[in-house]
């Protein structure tokens, strides 16, 4: 028993121009016309199809279903399609709202380097929603969080901060807020500084 493996495609040519060019001597120029360099498959109903335009009694006389929308490949016998899939750019930070969380904002990055076989980390850093703190709502402002890959517990910002070796609180406070005379933005980040030298306290008091 004999199978045949279609497959509903179109050839592609192409026309070719060489140059030649040598060390004292003129160039030469030769030409291809129409070189067949292989064939590419076609959309059902799309413009270059055969049932482009035609009504639903010339698809029936062509044992075509009028009822078919197309918008597929045949691909050896078998209906392929082409599935869209969206996804996050690389190296951008990207801040999203949260609702319903134990955060308000969290700002992703997705980390991956440029010829390079590594996978993709990420990195998130998070601002706790007010009241998500032990319970009960913060007056001084709201802390800051990151989540480093390999790394399951949350860090407060500030000790990412002087890992990377910004050790001055000055330093830290440039890399976060751009103008030292808004009071909001002070007042939002202080709890983040507090919080960490009574963490010293504790430490140096052992």
């Amino acid at each position: 028993m004999l199978f045949f493996v279609f497959s509903y495609s179109a050839p592609l040519y192409v026309d070719i121009t060489k140059t030649m060019i040598r060390e004292d001597e003129d160039p030469q120029v030769t030409q291809h016309s129409k070189m067949f360099i292989g064939k590419i498959p076609i959309m059902l109903r799309s413009t270059y199809c055969l049932l482009n335009g035609l009504t639903d009694r010339d698809l029936t006389e062509l044992n075509e279903c009028p009822l078919d929308p197309g918008g597929y490949f045949i691909i050896n016998g078998s209906e392929k399609v082409l599935i869209a899939q969206e996804k996050m750019a690389t190296n951008t930070v990207y801040v999203f709202s949260k609702k319903d969380s134990k955060y308000s904002f969290t700002a992703e990055i997705r980390s991956c380097l440029e010829h390079s076989s590594r996978p993709t980390s990420t990195m998130w850093v998070s601002m706790l929603a007010k009241g998500s703190q032990g319970g009960r709502k913060s007056a001084i402002g709201q802390r800051i969080v990151g989540s480093l890959p390999y790394i399951r517990q949350e860090i407060p910002i500030m000790i990412v901060f002087r890992a990377l070796g910004f050790v001055a609180d000055r330093d830290i406070l440039e890399h976060i807020i751009y103008d030292f005379d808004d009071p909001e933005m002070m007042e939002m980040v202080r709890t983040n500084f507090i919080k960490v030298h009574m963490t010293r306290k504790i430490i140096m008091g052992y």
